[in-house]
């Protein structure tokens, strides 16, 4: 069984060659990335079924101090409709980046995204490629409502789950669960999910996401490292006094990393010394994951919910 994990963030043009190779799915800003968004749109037209995610760019623009023009970005997608699998709805996010927001700024957030959804919703060509995004933090109210409410005769197929980056993973863990469980208990309950910003590939097993999005491949690849069946192991020549260095493990273990390596075509050496090799080790090897994805789930979840 595969999974939608759609690779989000800028890096080489090594790194998309590689993810374009695959077939994997991209997820771009349309705030920030629409000239690398426009070789992706091109991509798509020549490889029909590539999926193709924008994302509306809110929390950068909140973290800029401007706003998103919601009627520009309708228009931008409906112009691109086409080629674009999903797009997310503009969040309203509460309060400023130099200040905590307030209470009542917090109550109000999750009923102007809403609004922002149902805009969005009446213009764009392709109303079910539109997702509306439950954030943590925000009363479950408003995910039963995204649930229950029925829109042009039937119900919303897809939704995604946000604003968890940054946050320990039990924290996390607890939410999803909770959302899962609001999911299954609602008039709704297959609908797809999508989650924003999830890195661990475990909680991805362990709940029944439809698809998600990461950027930590580019992190990785930035600090020097690898994917491993071992783990995340450093390889950069100017680390090697980092713990997790591929030189710590005993030669077994390093004739196995450089064999995974190659069969991406690349080599160690080139890794140990560029890191736009390592892009592409970490994009191979992240794809590998998600073309055998295996849901695990629990008690709590027997079995798929789509």
């Amino acid at each position: 069984m595969s999974f939608d994990l759609y690779f989000a963030g800028i890096q080489s043009m090594e790194a998309d060659q590689a993810l374009m190779d695959r077939g994997s799915c991209r997820l771009y800003s349309q705030l920030n990335d629409r000239s690398r968004g426009k070789l992706w749109l091109q991509h798509v037209k020549e490889h029909p079924g590539t999926k193709v995610f924008v994302d509306s760019g809110a929390f950068s623009a909140w973290s800029k101090g401007k706003e998103i023009d919601v009627d520009e970005y309708i228009n931008y997608l409906n112009t691109n409709t086409n080629e674009l699998t999903l797009f997310a709805s503009v969040d309203n996010i509460p309060g400023e980046l130099t200040r905590t927001p307030t209470l009542k700024e917090k109550q109000q957030s999750p009923i102007l995204s809403w609004e922002n959804y149902m805009y969005m919703r009446e213009r764009v060509i392709d109303k079910d490629k539109l997702l509306p995004v439950f954030h943590i933090g925000e009363d479950f109210k408003h995910l039963q409502n995204m649930l229950n409410v029925i829109l042009d005769g039937k119900h919303i197929p897809y939704i995604a789950l946000g604003g968890t980056v940054g946050l320990e993973r039990n924290i996390k863990d607890t939410w999803y669960r909770q959302c899962f469980k609001v999911i299954k208990q609602s008039n709704n309950p297959n609908v797809k999910v999508h989650a924003f910003g999830m890195t661990s590939l475990n909680i991805l097993e362990g709940y029944p996401f439809t698809s998600a999005d990461s950027t930590s491949w580019i992190m990785t690849t930035a600090n020097g490292n690898i994917y491993t069946k071992f783990g995340t192991v450093c390889v950069s020549n100017v680390s090697s006094n980092k713990p997790n260095h591929i030189l710590k493990f005993s030669q077994d273990t390093q004739r196995q990393i450089k064999e995974g390596v190659e069969k991406y075509g690349v080599t160690l050496e080139q890794c140990m010394e560029d890191y736009k090799a390592r892009a592409v080790v970490n994009v191979n090897y992240i794809q590998d994951w998600a073309d055998n994805y295996q849901y695990k789930g629990n008690d709590r979840y027997q079995k798929r919910l789509f």
